[in-house]
């Protein structure tokens, strides 16, 4: 496990906290140099000690994910020090709700979409300049089941995770004769900052998913073993290994992605 992904670079959004710190922390441990980024970077500071602690590879940088050029200037640096990138972790994100899905502000609710779904694609932009070239690479969107069904307590961040969902497809078909994988997964109902709210407090405890399987399943997507299953949303629940066997099934049925049903299909 040290070594499953030794020689990979890995930059990760979002890494001071939350899902962000336990993927870095995970990817460090089997054998990647994990760059970790975050508006504030002393806020790094502790989940850089932990990594080092226990014998990983990381570094830190400053990252506002809806700075075009920001974002530009450190994935260059990453390529000047290391020579690649080869794993994007598209996990920073912000959520904000009302009672009716109408009541936020307009500042607020496009606030939302602008970390969620403009961050992703710019870094994505930034970092695909590099991996189209070196023909190889993964990316992976931290998604969200919220994004497949009505939340009008959280619209905004209900409707971005809808937008990544489609946004992450359209980058996997395009992505693909570049040898480029790409994944949109789901963390499930994860006890984070974002989730120590009054209306998660009466949620039962066999409803929580373990943070450590959000990092588990990136590890195992990073070390390539999924990639027939690029352009898939899967969960941190899903039996990997059991979506790699029935990867044809999936792929044919077109299982694991976003769609409409209609009464009539006019595409039938």
């Amino acid at each position: 496990m040290a070594d499953a992904l030794s020689g990979q670079v890995a930059l990760i959004t979002g890494a001071n906290r939350g899902i962000g710190k336990q993927v870095s922390i995970d990817l460090a441990a089997a054998g990647a140099t994990v760059v970790l980024s975050a508006r504030n970077v002393a806020s790094l500071t502790p989940v850089q000690a932990h990594i080092e602690a226990a014998g990983g590879r990381c570094e830190c940088t400053t990252l506002d994910v809806t700075d075009q050029s920001g974002v530009e200037s450190a994935v260059n640096r990453i390529i000047d020090t290391h020579g690649s990138i080869d794993l994007l972790v598209n996990n920073a994100g912000i959520g904000a709700g009302s009672r009716n899905p109408w009541d936020l502000p307009v500042e607020e609710w496009w606030a939302v979409h602008e970390v969620n779904v403009k961050g992703p694609y710019i870094c994505t932009q930034a970092v695909m300049q590099h991996m189209s070239r070196q023909r190889t690479g993964r990316i992976i969107d931290v998604g969200s089941l919220i994004g497949t069904y009505p939340n009008p307590g959280a619209s905004p961040y209900a409707s971005s995770k809808a937008a990544l969902f489609r946004w992450n497809s359209c980058l996997a078909e395009g992505a693909k004769e570049f040898g480029v994988s790409v994944f949109i997964i789901s963390p499930g109902l994860v006890a984070t900052d974002m989730t120590d709210r009054p209306q998660f407090a009466d949620i039962p405890a066999d409803q929580w998913v373990p943070i450590e399987k959000t990092g588990e399943l990136v590890v195992a997507l990073a070390s390539g073993k999924a990639d027939r299953l690029s352009g898939r949303f899967i969960h941190a629940l899903d039996d990997l290994d059991h979506l790699i066997e029935h990867a044809d099934e999936i792929i044919e049925k077109n299982l694991q992605t976003m769609g409409m049903q209609m009464l009539n299909d006019p595409f039938s």
